[in-house]
């Protein structure tokens, strides 16, 4: 663990409350850590003695439980006691923070050799799950954002700050869609204002169940737009805020004032790397609801929860943690700018083409390190010298990264080349300063090449090579007084002495001063030996203080470098992805998606991006042909195993991927834009918040149905299973008719109600699609291809043969299904649901059987107004809706 610097805030700590009467019989040391503690009651302390951390009271039985340590006590048992070395502190804080605990570190901030009395401590940082920096607390391939809410009038001011690289993004969005956009965000910590009563906040109960995010209320007065103003501003050091495009403070910035007095206040450091906060819209990206990137298995897997098997995991060919932390934000934020979109495919094209060029980019990327958060860690000054020589080795490669961008002759390359400029100097300044092995630690040496300072030079070698001045210096003595038995040495009470034999005691030169006399010798000094003692015996103390000084002054010249090596960032970030995806582009024979002004959705050969690359097996490709205000909905219907559900998420992973500006595993995709993916597939109980699997599933369907518009592109698998089959099918017919004829949208549905099939006759915008099988005497063998028409059966019982249900079983279901059939056969010789429609010449009802309409009719007729000839009119009517005949009874139909 580095030692922290500290700066001039953190070096005097706030004035801690007196201590009481009953505390005077505390050490000093004790003394100063109730006063520190007080400061932090809602942290675990670790308070810096010597070479340990100590935890006392309270939190050393918590850390003792939490890490497993000793725990003891001094003062007689009064005061528990537990400590951990500190050399070790990542890795214990990594498990606290992991614990969700919030730990404050006090450093000894004075040289204990220096002190009079007490160490002199303060509290240089309180670490918390949103405001990590340190390499080993981070997942290398995930942003880990801090956020905080202002909620007003149904409006949320929201603010993100990814403090390890510097993101700063402010927004507005309706409260409806708040939980939605922090699922996106994947925040690690949420900043809440206190209220003045004691009402929580009304989201807090959604963040912390449903989102799982730990919740930290902070002070009103750090939220209200005076503050925000003010702390923005001094910050970024400017006169008002218009010049990052903000006219005035609104929710949004009330929220980034309270994140940034949050990060001064957990950091105890400026945070120079924080970018000015950037405005973000809804509209600018493809929304994705949580349930959406769940259900699409966007970031984990449904069934196991990890990152393997994910459609993350699948498209990334990244070769920096930059590039791979970037890459799951494209995929959670997919553009609806066209411009942009095709920027990428160009760029994507023309690293697709130059195979040697991409080979080359990418070998390099893998070798530069995470620069983003190197830089991150010099603006919070936590920086090591290993960050800065890492930090100068990545910059030297930008020379060599901008050549070969700008060699693709292609004007995308040009703008990520542009940003590479200008930082050879510094690259420069850093590897001639720093060894190539430069430390973690900053006050053990080691850090600075030989030659980079005069004073160090010198101190190294009489550190280095002080044996050797010693036997030369012994050399020269004994030819200037010719005394061959003259002996140069050293002890710990009297330094470095000259011993001369009482035989030679005569031949001592004058300038030899006596310093102690023995029974056949005497020991001298001289004016040379005095110097070299006094450097060899602080030369390696004095060499170390002047490196870290040196460190110190290299760090800083550094701080204005900061938003060019930023701006290089983010560019090799970019080109990390887009590179990996031109690598998947060739390897895997990816295609060019078209955007269209058309709302149509035109897949050619279309493959699942996950499965064909994990099934041993050829994928099989199929093709979708959508089109918004035309043939817009297809019910697949099909057995289970088939394919049904794999191909609707195909679908919708190929848009997703081409919202991305990414290139899609298919032969050829035409596509229009789309605004917002549904998704309804699968569900399962939500028993905290009272809600069964069929409750949940209906919500979900109910937030389509209310949010979906015709540039939207829906995908259901099985709505309607959760509940009796009549009650299915009813919800089922209603939500396709919606969907059809309301919402217009692009909308594959999976079902095994093959009653639904009948829409396809009354409504021109749905259309059946199939999986086609092959039967060969009882097998039966899935082909996994979508064909036109619907499926005439749902070969449950061969599912359950493979599936290894016992013989017995499945020769009695087999009868009870015989039999079944038998009796519905006789019970419905016609597609009833379809008749009655077509009946009605196609204006759509919720079920309504003729006997309903006749009820109803009923009751809306005013008998004073129908005279004999319309009620002789109605009744035929009512005996053709109920399929009489027309003439007298007994007559044929």
């Amino acid at each position: 663990m580095t030692e922290p610097s500290v700066t001039p805030a953190a070096a005097a700590p706030a004035a801690a409350p007196p201590v009481p009467p009953d505390d005077e019989r505390l050490t000093p040391a004790m003394r100063q850590y109730r006063e520190q503690k007080a400061q932090v009651p809602d942290a675990i302390l670790l308070f810096r003695m010597g070479d340990f951390y100590e935890l006392f009271f309270e939190d050393a039985e918590l850390g003792a439980r939490l890490l497993g340590l000793t725990l003891t006590s001094r003062d007689g048992g009064r005061t528990p006691l537990a400590g951990i070395p500190h050399h070790a502190l990542e890795g214990y804080l990594a498990r606290l923070v992991a614990a969700g605990c919030k730990v404050a570190i006090s450093e000894q901030i004075e040289d204990a050799r220096q002190a009079k009395g007490v160490v002199q401590r303060a509290i240089v940082r309180i670490v918390t799950p949103g405001t990590l920096t340190d390499e080993a607390l981070l997942d290398r391939t995930r942003s880990n954002v801090l956020a905080a809410l202002v909620t007003q009038g149904g409006q949320v001011g929201l603010a993100t700050l990814e403090l390890s690289t510097g993101e700063f993004v402010v927004q507005l969005c309706p409260e409806a869609r708040v939980l939605e956009e922090l699922g996106r965000r994947a925040p690690a910590e949420v900043l809440l204002p206190e209220s003045d009563g004691p009402a929580r906040h009304p989201l807090e109960g959604e963040l912390r169940g449903r989102l799982e995010v730990p919740v930290t209320y902070r002070s009103a007065a750090d939220f209200t737009p005076a503050r925000a103003e003010q702390l923005l501003r001094g910050h970024f050091e400017t006169a008002s805020l218009e010049g990052f495009g903000f006219e005035r403070i609104d929710l949004s910035l009330q929220a980034a004032g309270g994140l940034l007095a949050y990060v001064r206040e957990t950091q105890r450091a400026a945070a120079r790397h924080l970018r000015p906060p950037r405005r973000e819209s809804l509209d600018e990206f493809l929304v994705l609801d949580p349930v959406t990137l769940r259900s699409l298995e966007v970031e984990r897997t449904l069934r196991t929860g990890a990152r393997e098997g994910s459609l993350l995991a699948a498209v990334d060919r990244t070769c920096n943690p930059m590039g791979a932390r970037l890459l799951r934000n494209w995929l959670c934020y997919p553009l609806r700018d066209r411009v942009e979109i095709a920027a990428r495919q160009h760029l994507i094209a023309a690293l697709r083409e130059a195979a040697a060029t991409r080979a080359a980019l990418r070998r390099t990327l893998k070798a530069l390190g995470d620069l983003e958060r190197m830089i991150g860690r010099l603006g919070v000054l936590r920086t090591t010298p290993r960050d800065l020589r890492a930090l100068g080795f990545g910059l030297r490669q930008l020379a060599e990264l901008r050549t070969a961008l700008r060699g693709l002759r292609c004007a995308e390359a040009d703008a990520l080349a542009a940003p590479l400029d200008g930082l050879d100097d510094v690259a420069a300044r850093l590897c001639a300063a720093l060894r190539p092995d430069a430390p973690l630690t900053l006050r053990e040496g080691g850090i600075f090449n030989d030659g980079y300072h005069a004073e160090l030079d010198r101190l190294r070698l009489v550190t280095r090579d002080g044996e050797r001045w010693l036997v030369e210096f012994q050399a020269r003595e004994i030819e200037r007084t010719g005394i061959a038995s003259l002996k140069v040495a050293y002890n710990k009470v009297f330094g470095f002495y000259i011993e001369v034999t009482n035989a030679n005691r005569d031949r001592v030169p004058p300038d030899y001063v006596r310093k102690q006399t023995m029974k056949n010798a005497e020991r001298y000094i001289t004016d040379e030996l005095k110097r070299y003692e006094a450097d060899a015996l602080s030369a390696e103390t004095r060499a170390n203080d002047l490196e870290y000084e040196l460190f110190l002054a290299l760090r800083d010249g550094l701080l204005a470098d900061i938003p060019a090596m930023q701006r290089a960032a983010a560019a090799l970030a970019r080109l990390d992805v887009l590179a990996g995806w031109a690598e998947l582009a060739a390897t895997r024979h990816y295609a060019r998606p078209e955007f269209v002004t058309e709302p149509v959705l035109s897949i050619r050969g279309g493959r699942h991006p996950v499965l064909e690359q994990v099934l041993e097996a050829a994928f099989v490709p199929n093709d979708t042909e959508l089109v918004a205000g035309g043939a817009s909905l297809a019910l697949i219907t099909g057995p289970n195993m088939a394919g049904k559900s794999t191909y609707i998420r195909q679908v919708a992973l190929l848009a997703l991927l081409a919202h991305c500006g990414a290139w899609v595993p298919a032969e050829a995709m035409r596509l229009g834009l789309i605004d917002r993916i549904f998704t309804r597939v699968g569900a399962a109980d939500e028993l905290a918040r009272g809600q069964s699997t069929f409750m949940v599933e209906m919500v979900e369907t109910a937030n389509i149905l209310h949010n979906a518009t015709a540039r939207s592109l829906v995908i259901l698998d099985e709505v309607g299973r959760g509940t009796s089959t009549y009650d299915g099918v009813a919800l089922a017919w209603a939500i396709t008719e919606h969907l059809a004829l309301q919402t217009g949208a692009r909308t594959l549905f999976a079902t095994h109600y093959h009653e639904l099939t009948e829409l396809a006759e009354l409504l021109d915008p749905v259309f059946n699609l199939n999986v086609a099988v092959r039967e060969y005497e009882d097998q039966v063998v899935f082909l996994h291809r979508i064909v036109p028409g619907a499926a005439g059966r749902s070969y449950g019982l061969h599912v359950g043969k493979l599936a290894g249900l016992p013989r017995a079983v499945l020769e009695r279901a087999n009868a009870v299904l015989t039999e079944l059939e038998k009796t519905f056969a006789r019970e419905s010789q016609r597609p009833v649901l379809a008749a009655v429609q077509r009946r009605r010449t196609r204006q759509l009802r919720l079920f309504e059987e003729p006997e309903e309409l006749i009820v109803r009719q009923l009751r809306e007729l005013d008998p004073a107004r129908c005279d004999p000839a319309a009620a002789r009119e109605l009744l035929a009517q009512w005996r053709r809706l109920l399929g009489l005949p027309d003439g007298p009874p007994g007559s044929p139909p």
